[in-house]
């Protein structure tokens, strides 16, 4: 009897001194829920605090993502938007030994921006970090085994559904149009909101009573729409981009509305073409646009973008696809970027060689300087303004544009497929 309590007591010992393992290796799998506070009216508030208040003195914007397990110690995660998967692998993970914490970064280096956060009893919180931006991050939070939205609350909901005709800033001197299209089904609804220059991506809400919420994040914009139904077939709102940006919009039902054709926007001037015009190339020499591929081409295209921009991302996701096909026609890509630091070309280079290993881009990439639409309208004298990232710029074998098309309403948006036909008849008539 001795013995065996002896042995006991031992046992006991020896367990007290080992660090028994987790499950897993890293984040708990399956569904989470994650919210960046995007506004603080009361400062030094508990990130913390009861999300299910609706009391709370700062706005939240939601979003949500998976961790899914490929083995047993190594994990992705899966952040979703409606439709919309956006699959990161990019996730560091690990004890931090100065705070006693394990500690967790999801990078999205294709966009230059990360998360930092503590994990502790399936509970993160940290800051998102824009690295573009001097002193810019948002504090979030993100709870385990959660996959709402906004609430779980089921009341009885106004019709959003439809097709909207918008103006943001119409209490402004600068007004600007956009259609907004809600698909709802009880309290749930998804859909999108679409610009002269771009969509706002796969937008998810919910409705409760008049008023209806939505949200994306995507690991470049975190957008918050809120709005509510006035009556009349009228609605209010407002936008919020991030922490500091926000609009006053309003719309009106209209399932007839439509924007400018994005072939018509951005047009040629009488300044005669120049293909000779240099960038610097990733090696950061001077290249000139008319390189002997371009020139040689049956079709040249450029288009100007951002790696910071999901417009571009989803315009160029297209042209991958499409210019992998195989075509009896020659057809030479390049794009030119603009990006976001200031007086800092090296690390630039470095974005957009991020940005085409990470998007797999067979292209040549060219640096046209600072993110400015200005400074893009300058650098290219024949076109009457550039406003939008992305604008593509369609030639023939002759050297003449036929075809310039600005901004992009990407897979969110019905219009989509209706490019992709109108880009198809483009090619095939200039071949």
């Amino acid at each position: 009897m001795k013995i065996v309590l002896r042995l006991l007591l031992l046992s006991s010992v020896c367990l007290s001194c080992i660090d028994m393992p987790d499950r897993y290796q890293g984040l708990p799998p399956g569904e989470w829920r994650a919210a960046l506070k995007i506004y603080d009216a009361n400062q030094g508030i508990d990130a913390a605090s009861d999300q299910s208040s609706s009391n709370r003195s700062y706005l939240e914007l939601p979003f949500n993502f998976e961790v899914v397990y490929d083995s047993p110690d190594s994990f992705h995660l899966v952040f979703r938007n409606a439709d919309e998967k956006i699959v990161n692998t990019h996730i560091r993970f690990g004890l931090d030994r100065a705070t006693a914490f394990d500690t967790i970064t999801i990078d999205f280096p294709t966009y230059d921006t990360y998360f930092k956060g503590i994990l502790d009893e399936g509970i993160i919180e940290g800051t998102w970090h824009v690295n573009y931006k001097e002193n810019y991050s948002i504090p979030f939070i993100a709870y385990h085994g959660q996959n709402h939205r906004f609430s779980t609350v089921k009341t009885n909901a106004a019709d959003f559904n439809g097709r909207w005709d918008i103006t943001f800033d119409y209490d402004t001197d600068n007004p600007y149009k956009a259609i907004g299209i809600f698909d709802q089904e009880g309290n749930y609804v998804e859909g999108t909101i679409m610009t002269e220059t771009g969509d706002y991506r796969f937008l998810e809400g919910e409705v409760q009573n008049q008023k209806m919420k939505l949200s994306v994040f995507d690991g470049a914009h975190a957008f918050y729409f809120e709005a509510k139904n006035t009556g009349e077939e009228q609605i209010t709102g407002f936008f919020k981009s991030g922490k500091h940006y926000t609009s006053n919009w309003i719309a009106t039902r209209n399932e007839d509305i439509a924007l400018a054709d994005p072939f018509a926007l951005t047009t040629v001037t009488d300044e005669p073409y120049r293909w000779d015009m240099e960038f610097r190339n990733l090696n950061n020499q001077l290249e000139p646009l008319s390189n002997i591929e371009f020139q040689d081409a049956d079709i040249k295209i450029f288009n100007i973008i951002g790696s910071w921009c999901p417009n571009c991302k989803d315009e160029t996701r297209f042209l991958i696809d499409f210019l992998s096909q195989p075509r009896d026609v020659d057809i030479s890509m390049t794009s030119i970027c603009f990006e976001r630091y200031k007086d800092d070309i090296e690390r630039n280079l470095n974005q957009i060689q991020t940005y085409k290993d990470n998007m797999g881009i067979p292209w040549r990439m060219l640096y046209g300087g600072y993110a400015s639409k200005q400074l893009a309208s300058e650098m290219f004298p024949f076109l009457n303004k550039i406003i939008s990232y992305p604008t593509m710029v369609i030639i023939d074998r002759q050297g003449k544009i036929k075809h310039i098309h600005t901004g992009f309403n990407g897979p969110a948006t019905p219009e989509f497929e209706s490019f992709k036909t109108t880009f198809a008849n483009i090619i095939n008539e200039l071949k």
